[in-house]
């Protein structure tokens, strides 16, 4: 129970227990690392563990009230904040004023009912300017009896005045031994599909659970065509390739990510008959014969070459012509 249920993160668990055993928790820290990789999880095991009614060395029990009450998100004592859209279509989600506004003031009181009033804030890069600078003033003199947790896929957006008021422990992707081992908890996970989405997670839950495998497999197969094709000789699969893939701009990110999955497991055949660490074991027996096909160096020259162009697309750069460009000196890498 308690910090033994956070697999895969052992390190920031037993900082945590360390810091319960000797009495010496923090009053604000940071998790920061990967999305879906136990960071809110372990902030929740975290309140329990300071409020729980037996605590043990695993940290909370798991049983008392007052630990169901946090896992059902009803503890009068714990908050959690976190992004919201401003309407149902807007594509990005913040945490205004108004929200640390009001946690401000329930932070005020002394606990209601627990030991330790706790404060998750997720997504805490989402604070707009005002919020920020708003929640700052509490980082600056926490209350009593408080605990804040804030929780970042993205720290190096925060304010640095922030960070340096937080305590950071740092959460690493998931051994995909441990992504496959949740995975087959999940009912609706296929046993057909359940290797590709361990491959495609990146020591992340949710990507593997929100793969497009139908997706993925296209883009793999167009990918391994093109890699076998393209040359100097060959220069029509460039213009071809690049005017077919630019009329499908949404797609072009998942295509170029694909891409570089599928170069990093060819350079790494290129230097090693293993395969456990290929995101993309499932079709080694195509990916074989194509590793030896090019050089180490020509699959790193591709790899730098989609990385910078999947930035200028970032920038709005012409999808057709970066594409093109692309291509072109993937071919330069052949020569």
């Amino acid at each position: 129970m308690a910090f033994d249920d956070i697999l895969g993160q052992h390190i920031p668990a037993q900082i945590l227990l360390k810091g319960l055993r000797q009495n010496v928790i923090g009053s604000t820290y940071l998790f920061y690392g990967p999305e879906s990789t136990g960071k809110k999880k372990t902030a929740f095991e975290l309140a329990k563990a300071l409020n729980c009614q037996s605590p043990n060395d695993s940290g909370s029990c798991g049983q008392c009230n007052f630990c169901k009450k946090i896992e059902q998100s009803v503890h009068p004592d714990v908050f959690l904040v976190e992004p919201v859209k401003s309407t149902p279509t807007a594509k990005e989600a913040f945490i205004k004023i108004e929200a640390i506004r009001d946690l401000q003031k329930k932070l005020s009181f002394l606990p209601y009912e627990g030991k330790t009033k706790v404060a998750i804030v997720d997504g805490a890069e989402a604070m707009n300017a005002q919020a920020a600078n708003s929640f700052l003033k509490t980082l600056e003199e926490p209350p009593d009896s408080t605990v804040i947790i804030l929780i970042s896929a993205n720290p190096y957006l925060l304010l640095p005045t922030i960070l340096s008021r937080c305590q950071g422990i740092r959460f690493n992707p998931l051994p995909l031994s441990i992504v496959k081992q949740i995975l087959l908890k999940n009912p609706e996970t296929e046993a057909e599909e359940l290797e590709l989405r361990v491959s495609l997670s990146q020591g992340q839950v949710q990507k593997a659970l929100e793969s497009n495998i139908e997706e993925t497999q296209v883009y793999r197969k167009d990918l391994i065509g093109m890699l076998n094709s393209i040359s100097q000789d060959r220069i029509d699969v460039v213009f071809q390739w690049s005017k077919s893939w630019c009329k499908q701009s949404e797609k072009l990110f998942p295509l170029l990510d694909q891409l570089l999955h599928m170069l990093r497991d060819l350079a790494l055949l290129r230097i090693s008959p293993q395969i456990e660490h290929l995101h993309n074991r499932d079709i080694v027996s195509d990916l074989v014969p194509l590793a030896q096909k090019r050089s180490l160096r020509a699959y790193l020259n591709m790899y730098r070459e989609v990385q910078e162009t999947r930035q200028a697309l970032s920038g709005n750069a012409n999808a057709q012509l970066s594409l093109e460009m692309m291509l072109l000196n993937f071919c330069k890498s052949l020569s």
